[in-house]
């Protein structure tokens, strides 16, 4: 049996568990994903080659994140009633910001994303920004 290599005392165990992943505030559950587990630190290790395997989920997860995050800035963004260049013009940090951020070019902040959130709850706000 093999030892951990974090606290180097434990045996580690073989377990098929559930493994948790975040990404940009949105949350999944992978499941069956064989780890080894050391009991006494709770390290937990991909087991040889489930590595690939989970990391080829994570990819598929975030980019199904990213695409929806596209779609959500450029709905927020006309659902309150902003052209593109209002909209870089009141939150953005340069010309063009919107573009690239609805283009997928660029990633646009959590913060902007959680002041889109609020000013779509709350558009009244908007008026206090311009």
């Amino acid at each position: 049996m093999l030892t951990c290599p974090n606290c180097g005392v434990s045996p580690l165990t073989h377990a098929i568990r559930e493994m948790h992943y975040s990404y940009k505030g949105q949350s999944t559950a992978i499941p069956d994903v064989a780890v080894e587990h050391c009991a006494g630190c709770k390290e937990v290790m991909f087991a040889r080659g489930e590595d690939e395997h989970y990391g080829e989920l994570i990819k598929a997860f975030r980019k199904q994140v990213d695409a929806d995050e596209l779609k959500t800035i450029r709905a927020m963004r006309k659902g309150l009633g902003l052209t593109r260049q209002k909209a870089d013009e009141l939150l953005g940090d340069e010309a063009g910001d919107f573009a690239r951020y609805e283009a997928g070019e660029a990633h646009a902040p959590v913060a902007l994303l959680k002041l889109l959130r609020l000013l779509g709850k709350h558009p009244e706000l908007l008026d206090a920004l311009r």
